[in-house]
């Protein structure tokens, strides 16, 4: 009998293969094995809250905040292959300190689409607004912000999340509501031509399973342009289970499924993250993974945690082997000390655990991304 697959073997959509371009530099640090290398590499001086793509090209495009908490900016910069340092960054946001980066549950979100533009979310928190800009058709730069979704929606915490395909869709989710958690939802609004318009924003998320709204979303979409959205539920502000939203048909209708369930009776501040058909996501401390077709069957780090595992990021390289990667910290403010691991295809580890010395900055969260020689990159 052959080996059970834990993964899903499914062709992975363009987003999550653009993270596998070639990139050329000196690591802060190396981990070698027979299989994948893990490199990590510090952003740019005052970072906080970086999340990266990659393009064909084989550069690293990163969004971060800097500045006050709740009145900071949102800065790019750029590694391209062979250099040895990140471009000197410069700003998102057109209207100054209109970014909300108070960690680790906001700060910006990124997506690449099939017409290689950047997609950018973020959202200020008072008066609250969601924003949205993409990179410029000509030339450097973003295009001035916009703001997307209802205006002054009230009893936002967490930030939108962001997914494009490669028919130049592009997918904003949150959720907001000036009531408890179990009665809030998740909105969604969608542009059909790359970002020049969107349209009206509305609820997507099952009425009776609310949203925790301490807790960040995750979106990615895969090659047959299916959608998907991961939140936390807040179902009698006790069920703060994983959910996925999943949609085969543009946006148009989701379904909402329970991956993993956690009866907690207050807001874990927790974040999620997704890369192509993988999530990754905490429940009670310890961090999981799966595959949007595997949800049953997630998976968790070796070894003992000190405190607490959360704030994990995830990427998958081309032979199906994942590096999933998490912070080790006490409370929700501190963004402990980095460790990741690696996966291979049938879901088990490659070798133990690395990290443990690095500390990522309190507020902040690691990033990942898979390169096509098979190798891993951690920004933090």
């Amino acid at each position: 009998m052959s080996p059970r697959i834990f993964f899903s073997r499914r062709p992975f959509h363009r987003y999550t293969l653009l993270l596998a371009g070639i990139l050329a530099f000196v690591p802060a640090s190396t981990a070698t094995s027979p299989g994948a290398s893990v490199m990590t590499l510090q952003a740019p001086k005052d970072a906080r809250l970086p999340r990266a793509v990659i393009d064909a090209a084989g550069t690293v495009h990163l969004i971060f905040v800097r500045g006050e908490m709740k009145n900071g900016n949102l800065l790019y910069a750029r590694h391209e292959p062979g250099e040895s340092a990140w471009s000197t960054p410069e700003p998102i946001n057109s209207q100054p300190e209109t970014v909300t980066g108070v960690g680790p549950i906001d700060g910006g979100q990124i997506a690449l689409s099939g017409d290689d533009r950047l997609h950018v979310v973020w959202f200020q928190m008072s008066p609250t607004r969601f924003f949205y800009t993409r990179s410029s058709a000509n030339g450097p730069g973003f295009e001035p912000q916009r703001s997307i979704g209802t205006e002054n929606e009230e009893g936002v915490e967490a930030g939108p999340a962001v997914a494009a395909d490669e028919l130049k869709n592009i997918y904003v989710f949150w959720h907001a509501g000036a009531v408890e958690d179990a009665h809030r939802a998740v909105s969604m609004t969608v542009s059909h031509d790359g970002g020049t318009t969107f349209n009206p924003p509305r609820l997507i998320s099952a009425e009776r399973e609310g949203a925790c709204m301490c807790c960040s979303l995750a979106a990615a979409t895969d090659e047959a342009g299916t959608v998907y959205a991961a939140y936390r539920g807040a179902g009698e502000n006790i069920r703060r289970g994983l959910r996925l939203l999943t949609s085969h048909d543009g946006g148009q209708a989701f379904s909402d499924q329970l991956i993993h369930p956690w009866r907690f009776g207050a807001c874990p501040v927790s974040t999620t993250a997704m890369s192509g058909t993988r999530i990754a996501w905490e429940t009670n401390r310890q961090i999981y993974m799966a595959d949007v077709d595997q949800t049953d069957a997630a998976i968790s780090p070796t070894a003992k945690s000190i405190y607490r595992r959360k704030n994990p990021a995830v990427a998958v390289n081309h032979r199906g082997e994942t590096l999933l990667v998490w912070g080790d910290g006490l409370g929700w403010k501190s963004g402990g000390t980095l460790h990741w691991q690696l996966f291979d295809a049938y879901g088990q580890p490659m070798r133990e655990p690395g990290g443990g010395t690095d500390m990522i900055p309190d507020g902040s969260v690691p990033t990942a991304i898979a390169r096509p020689d098979g190798t891993f990159l951690i920004i933090f």
